[in-house]
């Protein structure tokens, strides 16, 4: 899987702590080996991400993208349960 980043999806990253960045590097590189491995908890989205998916980086933190092409993933936006879906 190749992997493209939206602005908002890099802006977020850029603030997040250090090791939360780390982990989400490697749920990246996870991610780009193998989409559905089981540690990710890859998952369809409903409601406003209608048509995306979700990744776990934490226990709560996440990654939202949405496939643009085949074997392409573009990274939406990364940041808390709370902070991605308000609840």
């Amino acid at each position: 899987m190749q992997i493209a980043r939206s602005i908002r999806f890099k802006n977020n990253y850029r603030k997040l702590p250090t090791p939360i960045r780390m982990r989400a590097d490697r749920t990246i590189l996870l991610f780009c080996n193998d989409p559905f491995e089981p540690l990710l908890n890859n998952h369809p989205l409903h409601g406003v991400y209608r048509n995306h998916r979700s990744l776990d980086v934490t226990g709560d933190f996440r990654i939202v993208y949405r496939e643009i092409e085949p074997e392409i993933a573009l990274l939406i936006d990364i940041g808390t349960h709370h902070e991605l879906y308000g609840s």
